[in-house]
């Protein structure tokens, strides 16, 4: 199976397009996603292909895109090139990006951001947005590590700066703050990953317009217990089963954590519970995509 990322190529030209926009966000995601996708798609034999160039009639083609609204025209052309197209929808947090021309083209789309209205799409699987970049593979004792909770990112919207509050004095921490999403004072990738492996705790806050931040993916793949903030109870639904602790406020968030510390031994027991919990969902996942394989 061919796999074309796309994100940043076949762009818009037109200056109605916001093309600057367009090409930020599709380096974006090839930087940031790329890994998760792969990994993925693990279960497949893929071959990388750069462009659509020496594709025919009976092939079928996986391809990863964001902004898809703004490639109408490329994914026409594309339908009457190939057998079926496979879709991995990147973005579109809000459900906003214009998609009834695109889906109708693809045998199937796996897209981020799950929302209500595709709960009843027979050939739309949603997926977790999952982390960024390439998460550090050796992870530290959760019992030795240095600081009980910490917290990288900005600090938009009340919830953060609440949780900011309500954790402060639960020491040792680690707080790193950028001041926008476009990276100020962030740190870099093995700096970000060497915190979270040696943080015990990760709050995990809603994202700006979704429930769904990267931030607990990261964690996840770090070894942290991520506590997550619930609202909705969208985690229930979107991961089922989860043994994550979820809160309402970031007080209860506080109670929990000073509540663990008292015995390690319950710190081991809920870490150990959550790391195969989310070893075995990914599993799962992988295997959402072996319909490729019997189409």
């Amino acid at each position: 199976m061919k796999l074309l990322w796309n994100t940043n190529k076949n762009l818009p030209v037109g200056s109605n397009l916001g093309e600057e926009r367009t090409i930020f966000w599709g380096n974006y995601h090839f930087v940031n996603s790329y890994p998760w996708i792969l990994n993925l798609l693990s279960k497949l034999e893929i071959e990388i292909i750069n462009d659509t160039q020496n594709l025919d009639e009976n092939e079928s083609l996986i391809i990863v895109d964001h902004m898809i609204s703004t490639k109408e025209s490329f994914y026409f052309d594309l339908s009457n090139k190939v057998k079926k197209i496979f879709l991995i929808h990147l973005g579109d947090e809000g459900g906003a990006e214009k998609k009834d021309l695109v889906y109708p083209l693809c045998e199937h789309i796996w897209r981020t951001f799950s929302l209500p209205m595709f709960k009843n799409f027979k050939n739309v699987t949603s997926i977790p947005i999952g982390y960024k970049c390439d998460p550090k593979k050796d992870k530290i004792n959760i019992l030795k590590r240095n600081y009980k909770w910490s917290f990288l990112g900005t600090t938009h919207g009340s919830s953060r700066y609440d949780l900011l509050d309500k954790h402060k004095n639960i020491m040792p921490n680690f707080i790193n703050l950028t001041e926008d999403f476009s990276g100020k004072k962030s740190m870099d990738t093995n700096d970000y990953y060497k915190i979270l492996n040696n943080s015990i705790f990760a709050p995990i806050p809603h994202g700006y317009f979704h429930p769904e931040t990267y931030r607990l993916y990261e964690a996840l793949e770090a070894g942290c217990i991520p506590i997550i903030e619930n609202p909705f109870k969208f985690f229930d639904n979107f991961l089922p089963n989860n043994p994550l602790p979820s809160v309402n406020s970031w007080e209860d968030s506080s109670t929990i954590i000073k509540k663990y510390l008292e015995n390690k031994k319950d710190i081991e027991i809920v870490g150990n519970k959550i790391n195969d919990w989310w070893t075995q969902h990914k599993e799962n996942l992988k295997e959402t995509f072996l319909i490729i394989k019997n189409v």
